[in-house]
């Protein structure tokens, strides 16, 4: 018999599985240590505006009020493996028809969200956040629960296989729930000897996700990039060549997004502020998304006095040239998480005795 290199990975591949099923370290499944949350409600779909606060705000409560404010982890908020950008609005109180009980309880501890995608990604996140439309929030069930190694886990290359080798896409099949892929996971309960290296790892994945989750809460407020470089902010309207013209022909309404093309930014159709060059539209694309929750009923004066942004051009520049400064940092240390994450996964593949083809299998086939 003559040998592909298709049939040679699928006899890997089953040998990888076997493994997984017969691995001599006690495993759970999944279901049994997390309770699963399918996601809250879209907030922007179910209140009125007037229910959510923007970040600015929340950031101006003190620490009991900032406790109350429930966090909504918006679909693009996961970003990379390990960390988490907080969110742009906040729901100002867990008491309405927006949560169960269980999503009310689910707030007050910290919590796994999985982006159920075909390559799963895998976030530690704070309480007081939960997840919205198609993330998967999963909160520990037993005070012994492993979340930290979870975190960790549900990022390796193994869990990518168990994910993919065990419920694969068929056609004319309806596709397997993401959830239920997840509760039958066997999640290895590692000790203090056999659980030492990995652990070790993790740690400073954790430590460096969380140094990436502060930059990545920061890289998009360019006010607060120029206020700290000591560069005055002023009304639009004020501002030295910046605006060739404001256009709002009525009234804005609830502005679901600002979007950018070249030099305009566009509120909605027929409301758009072009600009002289595109850094200041780059700038006002930023400068706007974190207040499009308090754009509603403003007039084109309204939009002059209150949109505030450097004067100059350069200034504007050197804000960008800041801001492009702390996304350098996120991708040096996103670098070394994915390379932390490789040796993690070489610690779980100890424990499950891989060898090297079946190693070098998972890292060519789940990359």
């Amino acid at each position: 018999m003559v040998y592909t290199r298709r049939s040679r990975s699928t006899k890997v591949a089953k040998a990888v599985a076997s493994r997984y099923q017969r691995v001599k370290v006690r495993t759970v499944p999944l279901s049994r240590l997390v309770e699963f949350l399918t996601g809250t409600p879209d907030p922007m779909d179910k209140r009125g505006r007037d229910q959510l606060i923007g970040r600015r705000e929340w950031e101006s409560y003190d620490t009991r009020k900032r406790n109350r404010a429930v966090g909504f982890v918006e679909r693009t908020s996961l970003v990379a493996r390990h960390s988490l950008k907080p969110p742009l609005c906040f729901s100002r109180t867990p008491k309405n028809e927006l949560f169960d009980a269980d999503h009310a309880k689910a707030i007050k501890s910290q919590k796994l969200m999985l982006r159920a995608k075909d390559a799963p990604i895998t976030v530690l996140v704070p309480k007081y956040m939960l997840p919205v439309g198609s993330l998967i929030g999963m909160v520990p069930r037993l005070k012994t629960t492993p979340t930290e190694d979870l975190a960790v886990i549900l990022n390796s290359r193994l869990f990518n296989f168990y994910w993919r080798y065990f419920y694969p896409r068929q056609a004319g099949k309806p596709a397997v729930p993401p959830v239920e892929r997840l509760t039958e996971f066997n999640v290895p309960m590692l000790t203090k000897t056999n659980g030492a290296a990995f652990r070790k790892v993790r740690d400073k994945i954790l430590k460096l996700g969380r140094e990436n989750a502060t930059l990545l809460g920061s890289v998009d407020q360019v006010q607060k990039i120029a206020d700290e470089a000591g560069i005055q902010v002023i009304p639009i309207g004020e501002t030295e060549g910046m605006i060739r013209e404001i256009n709002v022909p009525r009234p804005l309404g609830s502005v679901a997004s600002v979007k950018r093309r070249g030099p305009v930014v566009i509120f909605r159709r027929g409301s758009t502020i072009v600009t002289t060059t595109e850094e200041a539209a780059t700038y006002l694309e930023f400068w706007l998304e974190q207040r499009f929750d308090q754009l509603d009923g403003m007039t084109r004066e309204d939009l002059e006095e209150y949109v505030r942004m450097p004067m100059s051009t350069a200034h504007v520049v050197e804000v960008l040239q800041r801001q492009a400064r702390i996304e350098s940092q996120i991708e040096t240390i996103q670098k070394q998480i994915d390379e932390l994450q490789v040796e993690a996964d070489d610690h779980l593949y100890d424990l499950y005795a891989l060898n090297d083809n079946e190693r070098a299998y998972l890292i060519s086939a789940f990359p």
